[in-house]
């Protein structure tokens, strides 16, 4: 068995056994990997303070077959808001879900990887609804899942109101095309749902704490068209996977979506 060394997120750890945890990571160089950290529970393991959630590591590796094995780790980073602010842990805990259903395993992702790393930073200074809204758009659009919105799915029509969704064909339909009881899908959704998924996450974060919650001056929110992208956002998702994502539960425990 080869020892690799990567960068690594970790979005998800589990008590396995006495000590020990299984651990997802994303690594900038193998891509999603499932690895044992045997024993990072006892309080003397060199490997307890890594093996948390939402933890940016340089970690050692020894590859496995299914699951691979974290032999030695430093820890890079750590986000405190997502460890102290339970909002923002269950909106970054929603974009870490999300990240492991959509990349496969060993598979090197180095934008992904790049842009979480990006997102859990924005996390640390924005509105963690907001963040995550354009967290997942970005991440379908990195795994060439997005909605298409440029032109009907079913006759090619360019964009012209009135449109609709057809979720399970995954973009929009023309007038033509669409059925009666479809909800329209207006031009300024479209336009905020783009401007949701070429977000800038350098220019969106502020080093003024005062303008913390607040987007920036080029990203417009309306609450009603807040709300219409979250609903698109959760119904495509439900569509991709035949189930909604578990984390969503715990966003609804704290009265968010």
């Amino acid at each position: 068995m080869a020892r690799r060394s990567a960068e690594a997120l970790v979005l998800s750890a589990r008590n396995w056994g006495e000590a020990d945890k299984m651990v997802s990571l994303l690594t900038r160089e193998c891509g999603r990997i499932e690895a044992a950290a045997f024993g990072c529970r006892r309080p003397k393991s060199a490997l307890a303070a890594g093996m948390q959630v939402f933890s940016h590591l340089d970690v050692e590796l020894m590859e496995g077959g299914r699951v691979w094995t974290v032999r030695q780790c430093s820890l890079k980073g750590r986000y405190r808001r997502l460890s102290e602010d339970l909002s923002a842990m269950a909106y970054a805990s929603f974009v870490a879900e999300l990240a492991l259903e959509l990349f496969p395993e060993h598979e090197p992702e180095p934008d992904a990887f790049d842009r979480l790393l990006q997102i859990f930073h924005a996390f640390e200074e924005r509105n963690p609804r907001l963040v995550a809204l354009a967290a997942a758009y970005q991440l379908l659009a990195l795994a060439g899942l997005a909605l298409h919105m440029e032109s009907c799915v079913h006759c090619g029509a360019p964009f012209a109101e009135p449109m609709s969704v057809d979720i399970g064909e995954g973009g929009v339909l023309c007038a033509d095309c669409r059925k009666e009881d479809m909800p329209l899908f207006s031009a300024d959704l479209k336009t905020f749902i783009e401007k949701l998924t070429a977000l800038d996450w350098q220019a969106f974060l502020s080093p003024q704490k005062e303008a913390s919650m607040r987007p920036p001056a080029s990203l417009s929110v309306k609450k009603q068209e807040l709300f219409a992208a979250e609903s698109l956002l959760l119904a495509y998702l439900r569509a991709l996977f035949g189930r909604p994502l578990r984390s969503l539960a715990f966003i609804a425990q704290l009265g968010g979506v």
